[in-house]
């Protein structure tokens, strides 16, 4: 890489959910790594990330000025027993794919959730998806199970994949997770 390929990990910004929709837009498009079938808009998007990003880790990775992907966490399931739970998910334009960066923003990630004193994180992967399900297993997730045919996109059936990722133990009765630090 020279240094105008540098990746750059850092929080995002209003402007970039242009470049993160476009990205998400594609993979909506071209691939069942997102069971959504409608594009996301920038105004969608944009609720989104003022809703939920200050207290889950919003991240994107910049190569020569561009966003390349990026990588964010969210509400697992809304009910407050499971405030310590997260779900993470991280995408990469096509150009990107390969080069480790999906690594470097799911590293980041991982280590302001643990931080923030979150006790796991959970991942939702279609099936099948290799590249997923082996950057997953690097990061120390466990696949807990299947639903099979889960969700119908692209002409077939595909099952969904429930994975987890455990941190350390916390202390009983846990503290509530801390809000981003930027």
């Amino acid at each position: 890489m020279n240094t105008s390929d540098a990746v750059i990990v850092r929080f995002t910004q209003v402007g970039d959910v242009p470049a993160i929709c476009s990205i998400l837009n594609h993979h909506i498009a071209e691939s069942v790594a997102s069971f959504r079938t409608e594009p996301y808009g920038v105004e969608e998007w944009s609720k989104q990330l003022a809703a939920h990003s200050d207290r889950y880790p919003y991240l994107v990775a910049e190569v020569g000025g561009a966003v390349a992907g990026f990588a964010y966490a969210g509400p697992w399931n809304p009910k407050q027993a499971y405030a310590w739970t997260t779900e993470s998910t991280v995408y990469l334009s096509p150009d990107h794919q390969g080069r480790g960066i999906g690594s470097l923003l799911y590293e980041e990630l991982f280590k302001r959730l643990e931080q923030q004193g979150f006790r796991s994180v959970m991942a939702q992967i279609s099936q099948p998806n290799p590249g997923s399900e082996a950057l997953h297993a690097r990061f120390g997730f466990k696949l807990l199970g299947s639903i099979r045919d889960a969700g119908h996109k692209l002409g077939s059936w595909h099952g969904v994949g429930i994975w987890q990722k455990e941190f350390g133990l916390l202390a009983d009765p846990p503290v509530p997770p801390t809000p981003v630090e930027r």
